[in-house]
């Protein structure tokens, strides 16, 4: 029990939060809702500090690792991947545009008017903590150095930024995570004092349930794919991943999931070199299941604050959100600090927004990992069959 507490820890501290800040939202006299704004302010402000920092620190250190020269099977299984990512992206997108809108029209100018409060704190606003540089710029320098370590065979750069990276993913843990809850609690103080939070949470329990609908979708259409590539029946390649599946939906971690992904591997006839390459390394870059609970969860926020969603953004914002990804595992959230800061270059999010997501994206994180770690095992099988076609690759 001690184990299951300490594993869902976050999404339970994120849980009291709503619940307290709907309390309060409700309850609490107007002066004591302000003090949560200022308070939501200032975190607001040190988390567009930290993001810049996030970025380098996760993204560089994720680009960095890849060894392009590591042979075809790399960049065959990158590809794969990546396309699988884009694919689930897309779906995830037209499902949302369709669907949400007509959950949460009803809610639209409750949020609005809830987000909207500001102004008790705005004498506080020339308290500025400025970040050392937009997020673009954060971005375009960590692919350049993130390409470049993973290019040349010095090591200092990789030492230093391998240090920068344990510096940040220790900051965040001891930091970021906990002052989520916090925030959290802010941003439904503020939902709440409208008097109308029950219809927005009931949107929201909806569009989890169509997002878990979406991963199981995308995990059948992934071994749908398996099975035409490898002529086998798909439903029999889908039913010795399930395993990994319910552990992946218990543990919330790809790593953790790894030696029973490998198991179930072997099961669907995997050779055990290709299962020992590629499980690992999907676990670190093929990420769908997250691309469609950001996707979705990213809409579902645009439509809520009457943010225009245009297809023109949503295009560079997914083939980005592929690549980005590669910087999310093994940190509480990390899908959610590494994507900030193209949910605010593209989409335009600020701070609140992108607190409302992490609250959405945590409550069906297990599911989102799980359908990640479902679709390594799609790319195993795949990359096995093509292993035999390609009889010249060697493994590094």
């Amino acid at each position: 029990m001690g184990e299951i507490l300490k594993r869902y820890s976050l999404l339970l501290k994120i849980f009291v939060g709503i619940i307290l800040g709907i309390t309060v939202g409700l309850f609490m006299p107007e002066s004591i809702i302000n003090f949560v704004n200022i308070l939501n302010l200032f975190i607001s402000k040190f988390i567009n500090f930290s993001v810049p920092l996030i970025i380098i620190g996760f993204v560089v250190q994720g680009i960095g690792s890849l060894e392009f020269s590591s042979g075809k099977i790399l960049g065959i299984t990158c590809a794969i991947s990546y396309v699988f990512m884009l694919i689930s992206g897309f779906i995830s997108y037209f499902v949302s545009i369709k669907v949400f809108p007509m959950l949460l029209d009803n809610t639209l100018k409750v949020f609005e008017n809830s987000i909207d409060m500001s102004n008790s704190a705005k004498h506080f606003h020339h308290i500025d903590i400025p970040p050392i540089m937009d997020v673009t710029s954060a971005l375009i320098l960590s692919f350049i150095i993130g390409i470049g370590m993973s290019c040349i065979k010095g090591n200092l750069l990789k030492n230093v930024f391998s240090e920068f990276h344990s510096i940040i993913e220790m900051f965040v843990h001891k930091i970021m995570v906990p002052l989520i809850p916090i925030y959290v609690f802010g941003v439904f103080v503020k939902m709440s004092s409208t008097g109308h939070i029950q219809k927005i949470l009931s949107s929201f329990s909806k569009i989890i349930l169509i997002i878990v609908c979406i991963h199981l979708f995308v995990i059948f259409m992934q071994y749908i794919v398996a099975g035409i590539v490898t002529k086998r029946n798909p439903f029999s390649l889908i039913k010795n991943v399930i395993p990994s599946y319910t552990t992946a939906l218990a543990t919330q971690s790809s790593v953790a999931v790894i030696p029973v992904s490998i198991k179930n591997a072997l099961s669907n006839n995997v050779s055990e070199a290709i299962a020992n390459f590629v499980l690992p390394l999907c676990s670190t870059i093929h990420l769908s299941g997250s691309i469609i609970s950001i996707t979705c969860n990213s809409v579902a926020v645009m439509i809520i604050n009457d943010v225009p969603i245009r297809f023109a953004n949503i295009v560079p914002f997914i083939l980005m959100l592929g690549v980005v990804m590669i910087a999310a595992p093994g940190v509480p959230c990390g899908a959610i600090f590494a994507v900030s800061g193209i949910l605010q270059s593209i989409l335009g999010f600020d701070s609140s927004m992108i607190a409302l997501i992490i609250s959405l994206h945590v409550a069906q994180d297990g599911f989102g990992t799980a359908c990640n770690v479902s679709g390594d095992g799609a790319i195993a099988i795949i990359m096995n069959y093509i292993n035999n076609i390609l009889k010249n690759i060697k493994f590094v």
